[in-house]
């Protein structure tokens, strides 16, 4: 055997080392960049998830204001109870017996509160977070006549004349996690 045959037929330690150095960076190179995916990924899933949170109290409050006001008794009750850019208060007789159960879904709020910065669904007497983490005057109501003209939340007479009502809700940023801010509405079917 010739000493070009031999070399030809393995490899030296040097060439090995080369190789095992070679391959330990690709996969540390790898291992970075399937971290940076992996994070990548998480932080978009939180962003829906809180995306999804949020659509999911709007649809709710637009649900609550569209039914509103029923009242197939013709009792004549004031559909919005309370009016204030930062909550709401609102009836239905939903069995039909003239009168509004206080203790029932017959009566269901919206609050904010600006302590633990959450959103509240008030039914009867029952509070039910239903967002937390909303930012900072990130919950505002607005009032609408049948006109399209918009009613001051504090006047009393704005509960009888409200016939539209828009939700405006953001949520915190907190680090890189965007806020989410969503626009809703809706118009009161009974009334």
């Amino acid at each position: 055997m010739t000493r070009a045959t031999h070399h030809a037929a393995g490899m030296t330690l040097v060439e090995l080392l080369v190789g095992m150095v070679l391959g330990l960076a690709g996969a540390a190179a790898m291992t970075a960049l399937l971290h940076v995916g992996t994070a990548a990924w998480e932080r978009a899933g939180e962003s829906a998830e809180v995306a999804i949170e949020v659509a999911g109290a709007v649809d709710q409050l637009t649900r609550d204001v569209r039914v509103a006001g029923y009242d197939p008794a013709a009792t004549g009750f004031t559909a919005l109870q309370i009016t204030a850019s930062d909550r709401l208060e609102l009836a239905a007789d939903l069995d039909g017996n003239g009168s509004i159960d206080p203790d029932s879904e017959e009566r269901i709020g919206y609050r904010w509160s600006a302590a633990s910065g959450s959103l509240s669904r008030v039914v009867g007497r029952q509070s039910l977070p239903i967002l937390s983490d909303v930012a900072p005057g990130g919950f505002r109501l607005a009032y609408f006549d049948r006109d399209g003209a918009r009613l001051d939340p504090t006047d009393p007479a704005t509960g009888a004349a409200t016939r539209v009502v828009t939700v405006e809700l953001a949520t915190a940023t907190h680090g890189p996690r965007p806020g989410v801010h969503l626009v809703g509405g809706a118009r009161l079917v009974n009334r």
